[in-house]
């Protein structure tokens, strides 16, 4: 089992976090070949898409729309629902956020399949429930503390990998995070030109619910206690 700081092992959460940042890599990919261009997990570009947007009123409403959505998902998951599980195990944790996560994706793809997304009006509502989705699910990652490992913040992580001289196996653990965002995204391409476009959302959602039931289940196995 891989370890953190104190020699307490992190049990299967650096497994199930790569499969979260290949989520992340398919769900921020089909937002921008889908809605618009848009970003609903990498907020750094939607800052820069809103400055570059002033004259394209759309684009910038669906950016600010990501970025305020994306911050009060990260509230609630945050100052909301951390508070009520400080005490509980970390797979139940990654288990009941993920959960949540996974009904929203779940809930996107069913309005994107209904009304897709031609027209402005019918994209956004699908980009504020996923960047709400991704706020929230990056705020439970956060309070995992599983270090080395980020399923969403590229740029943090691919700093690190250069700039810090640190043991082989954490350095592994930074490029597996970056690789799994980047398999996710031609995943998620190919997915939505080969097949439908809301696809990569349905794989997303199929994944994720794996990866809840998945955490809940680590935490009913014998050794469980050696990684809360």
């Amino acid at each position: 089992m891989s370890t953190r700081n104190g020699g307490r092992t992190d049990g299967p959460l650096p497994f199930l976090f790569t499969v979260l940042a290949f989520t992340t890599g398919m769900i921020d990919a089909m937002s921008f070949l889908a809605l618009g261009g848009v970003f609903v997990a990498a907020m750094t570009g939607n800052v820069i898409i809103l400055g570059l947007s002033v004259a394209d009123l759309d684009t910038a409403l669906s950016s600010a729309l990501s970025l305020l959505a994306f911050a009060v998902g990260a509230g609630c998951g945050g100052q909301a629902v951390l508070p009520r599980f400080a005490r509980r195990h970390r797979g139940l944790l990654l288990a009941a956020g993920t959960a949540v996560h996974a009904a929203l994706v779940c809930g996107a793809a069913v309005l994107a399949s209904r009304y897709g997304f031609t027209e402005p009006w019918e994209r956004r509502p699908v980009i504020v429930i996923l960047a709400f989705s991704l706020g929230w699910e990056y705020a439970i990652a956060r309070a995992l503390k599983v270090s080395d490992l980020n399923p969403l913040v590229v740029t943090t992580t691919l700093n690190s990998l250069f700039a810090e001289s640190v043991a082989p196996a954490r350095q592994a653990r930074r490029l597996v995070s970056i690789c799994a965002l980047l398999a996710g995204a031609v995943v998620s391409s190919l997915l939505h030109r080969k097949l439908f476009p809301v696809a990569p959302l349905w794989a997303a959602g199929a994944l994720l619910t794996g990866c809840a039931v998945a955490a809940y289940a680590a935490t009913r196995l014998s050794g469980a206690k050696d990684w809360d």
